[in-house]
């Protein structure tokens, strides 16, 4: 570990001391209360998925029950348990169509009173896929939890610590040291012979957590920035971080599955997901590689394109005609499952993801918080910080950026495009970390500067300033466009879905 000098001066001033007791109580109150918004919003998409997983259901428990009286158990409760499905969803069909009647007497605001009654009565039909995204849910974040990580302790062909090197000898005491300060067991310690500055937490609980140190964070920080860097570690495992980010994930897995399933009749790739998490699901000692692969490919379905498996599906066909004439039928249910994917989308990066980002970013500040207090040096951790932004991710942790105490912003477009992991957009910004440190009591440090996210406006001429800003004033109503033509197009997804599933359920059992 090697000795840093002094910190340049010029950097972040502190507005005012923040103890980080304080700091800790704050952040743990603001966790609850980004997490309840995660759930309104998620729930929020969830009822948009309903409109096409509730009919889905209940075509699946209908077959099911058809299968059973096929099969001669008790074939009079299950023919009239399948009368009632086609019962039910006539019932709603119908209160479908007046709450579409309904949307001829709404003329201006103050009319969409009137849609009120409709909705309310057609309300029951996101229960049954809310339960059902629930239990999903539960079921993918236990599987990712029972990863516990330890997938990324082979990808980046993390080694044990060796007790004949002195500064890997050192480390191991230093993560004793800090677990006793903050009560927890003494995490495993891999060391990642790569020269990138970087560390990261994994595990499933407090009790089997690993930290993984990259060897070029001991050859480039001195033992109070290492200890700070494992301190937020530490904090990181004590705070149960690893349980968030598993429940984060979870959540764009069991949209995955959803769409995955709507996607099993014009997709190849859908059946091998669906088929892999069988699998994993079925096997008791699955290997962390095995879940983790179970999870990306049901993630992939957020974003998989259906067009390159419907061409291989019908290229045995020799006539092109015949090809259409065969692709007909497909093209209503493709239709449906474009515009919830493209809403589903517009959603996430919108209305969660905004959100989730709040929530994980809160938590990298409480654990800052918490580190400051296992080591009463916040100069120490601002330095580290400082250090490791100009660093990365070691290859082969691209796709669990998130476990890292940080990584870089370029890195977090293409993961926050595809959508695939959690991303390095959810770090907060460098700044900010450095800024809350300072208010701890830090030094300034001069490769940091503070956070001002229209600070370039002041290096422009004054009229092109006045031009920029007004430019930047018209994102306004341009925003408030956006939002109209999502839920416009959120209407029409759910109109479309819901009035085709309903109409097919009430066709297969009766109404």
């Amino acid at each position: 570990m090697v000795s840093t000098g002094g910190i340049a001066a010029g950097g972040l001033s502190p507005a005012g001391h923040v103890s980080f007791f304080d700091e800790q109580a704050r952040r743990r109150r603001g966790t609850w209360r980004l997490s309840f918004a995660c759930l309104l919003v998620a729930s929020g998409v969830g009822i948009v998925l309903s409109a096409a997983v509730t009919p889905l259901l209940l075509l699946i428990g209908g077959g099911l029950l058809n299968l059973t009286a096929w099969l001669g158990l008790a074939p009079a409760v299950m023919h009239q348990a399948v009368r009632i499905i086609g019962g039910w969803a006539a019932y709603h069909l119908g209160n479908f169509d007046r709450l579409i009647g309904s949307l001829d007497h709404v003329n201006r605001l103050g009319d969409l009173g009137v849609l009120l009654p409709p909705l309310t009565k057609l309300s029951p039909l996101a229960v049954p896929a809310l339960i059902a995204a629930a239990i999903v849910w539960l079921g993918l974040r236990a599987l990712t939890m029972r990863a516990g990580g330890e997938d990324l302790i082979h990808r980046l062909n993390a080694r044990p610590a060796n007790p004949a090197d002195r500064e890997e000898h050192q480390l191991s005491n230093i993560i004793e040291e800090l677990a006793i300060a903050a009560g927890l067991p003494s995490p495993r310690l891999f060391v990642i012979d790569s020269p990138i500055v970087n560390a990261a937490a994994v595990g499933r609980t407090h009790k089997d957590a690993a930290v993984l140190v990259t060897r070029g964070l001991l050859d480039s920080l001195d033992r109070a920035e290492t200890s700070a860097v494992i301190g937020h570690m530490i904090a990181s495992i004590g705070g149960g971080d690893i349980k968030v980010t598993a429940s984060i994930l979870a959540v764009f897995q069991t949209f995955g599955f959803f769409l995955t399933v709507l996607d099993l009749p014009f997709r190849w790739s859908a059946w091998r997901a669906l088929g892999g998490l069988v699998v994993v699901s079925a096997t008791p000692r699955p290997s962390p590689e095995s879940i983790v692969r179970a999870g990306d490919s049901i993630e992939a379905g957020l974003g998989a394109d259906t067009m390159p498996d419907i061409e291989r599906m019908f290229a045995w066909v020799p006539f092109q005609w015949l090809r259409y004439v065969l692709l007909a039928p497909l093209l209503p249910p493709m239709l449906i499952s474009m515009l919830l994917k493209l809403v589903l989308f517009l959603w996430t990066a919108f209305f969660l993801g905004p959100p989730l980002s709040w929530l994980w970013r809160n938590r990298r500040y409480m654990a800052d918080a918490k580190a400051v207090e296992l080591t009463r040096d916040p100069d120490a951790l601002a330095r580290a910080l400082t250090t490791i932004a100009g660093s990365g991710v070691p290859p082969g942790g691209e796709l669990r950026e998130y476990f890292f105490i940080s990584a870089p912003a370029a890195a977090s477009k293409s993961a926050l495009g595809n959508r695939q992991t959690m991303s390095a957009a959810l770090h907060p910004p460098l700044a900010r970390r450095v800024a809350r440190l300072v208010a701890f009591g830090a030094g300034p440090v001069g490769r940091a500067e503070p956070f001002r996210p229209f600070r370039w406006l002041t290096t422009l001429p004054p009229m092109a300033a006045l031009a920029v800003a007004a430019l930047l004033a018209l994102l306004v109503p341009l925003f408030a466009a956006l939002f109209v033509m999502i839920f416009y197009l959120t209407a029409i997804a759910m109109t479309l879905a819901l009035a085709a599933g309903l109409t097919l359920v009430v066709a297969i059992f009766g109404g």
